[in-house]
């Protein structure tokens, strides 16, 4: 047997499901046959999602992880300095991958130039950077290309990249909500409320991070939500993931604000479950999909969003209200806060969108793309 086969369960204490190797694997040549090498730095709880969840699916792919510790400070002086030294690592742990692999699974651009083999390439967050067009543009060994989005594929291709193409979104994984979780989010919502939900990574005003159309969310509860609020006065807007220090002062004691704070990745679709109307109030363009836009979908959430490629999914289902101004933002949130009926049959055709998009569909594409592009 293997050194992969006996590591297909998780190992004590961790949080990783998908396959993993270590460096002394790869020297010691334990490496069953027909399987595709993957490395990148790694988090033990704080991830890429998209990541956490296709690794798993993508039974070939071998990861050996550089990881880094679940403390704050320290993990940053780690990242920092394995970000910095990837030209020497990365260079190295192919060197020796090429010895055992024929293949690669590559999530981040700087790793192409080491691969001496034919590779497929997730572009998970393009930035279409001169250096990474480059990159892709140079590169003989890719065998294909991954994108999350339609606008991403005609973007590399308008700036001259050649190689095979193949767009495959931001799947979602079933997961039953932890019974405890839900508990606690019911005690969160009041009688009566109508709940109106913004999960991210970041909740930051201009002082807190400058006019950053990524995380700025002072339009929001200084131009948007006042409206919202007199319009609704039962409305109550939850801002889930962290609060910048000016905008929490702002916000404190709020009564029509409720600042949830950070909350673990597995459990934030239990929150997702308790908002009547679920919002993506990012003003900016840009060819990126989102997997909370995709989340909302999974847990039949509403939503309100302006126009930009990560709604694209809201408006090709029919699951909610795309905008192009604040006051269409406000207007269209008022509307759905007072149709109950609308809410519902946004919220049944939000689920019928989620069923294509889940894992089990593009989790096959992707098994299918890797055979017929890395063929065994």
């Amino acid at each position: 047997m293997s050194v992969l086969a006996a590591k297909q369960g998780l190992r004590d204490g961790d949080d990783m499901d998908f396959r993993e190797i270590k460096l002394a694997d790869l020297r010691r040549g334990n490496i069953a046959e027909n399987r595709v090498f993957h490395t990148n730095i790694w988090f033990k709880s704080i991830n890429n999602t998209r990541y956490a969840e296709l690794l798993p699916i993508l039974d070939r792919v071998d990861s050996l992880m550089l990881r880094c510790t679940d403390r704050r400070i320290i993990r940053g002086i780690q990242f920092r300095a394995l970000n910095r030294s990837i030209g020497a690592h990365g260079r190295l742990l192919f060197q020796q991958a090429a010895r055992r692999y024929r293949y690669g699974f590559i999530t981040n651009t700087r790793h192409i130039p080491f691969a001496a083999f034919p590779v497929v390439v997730d572009m998970d967050d393009p930035y279409f950077t001169e250096d990474e067009v480059r990159t892709l543009r140079s590169s003989r060994q890719i065998a294909a290309l991954v994108v999350t989005n339609q606008a991403a594929a005609d973007r590399y291709r308008e700036l001259g990249v050649t190689c095979p193409i193949h767009v495959i979104g931001h799947g979602l994984r079933t997961v039953e909500p932890d019974p405890g979780v839900l508990e606690d989010v019911r005690h969160h919502k009041k009688p009566g409320e109508l709940t109106v939900g913004y999960a991210a990574a970041w909740h930051l005003c201009d002082q807190d991070r400058g006019p950053d159309p990524m995380y700025n969310v002072t339009h929001l509860v200084e131009e948007v939500w006042p409206g919202v609020v007199a319009a609704c006065p039962q409305a109550r807007l939850w801002l889930i993931g962290g609060v910048g220090k000016v905008l929490g002062r702002r916000l404190a004691g709020r009564p029509d604000v409720e600042l949830v704070g950070h909350v673990p990745a597995e459990h934030v679709p239990a929150y997702l479950t308790a908002f009547d109307v679920g919002l993506y109030p990012r003003r900016i363009q840009h060819e990126r999909s989102s997997v909370k836009v995709a989340q909302y979908l999974g847990c039949g959430v509403p939503v309100v969003g302006y126009r930009s490629v990560p709604t694209e999914l809201i408006s090709g289902a029919g699951s909610g209200i795309i905008v192009d101004s604040p006051e269409e933002f406000l207007a269209a949130l008022v509307r759905l806060l007072r149709d109950p009926a609308l809410r519902a049959q946004q919220s049944t055709r939000a689920r019928a969108a989620a069923r294509q998009v889940s894992w089990d569909v593009l989790g096959a594409r992707y098994r299918a793309l890797l055979e017929d592009v890395l063929p065994q």
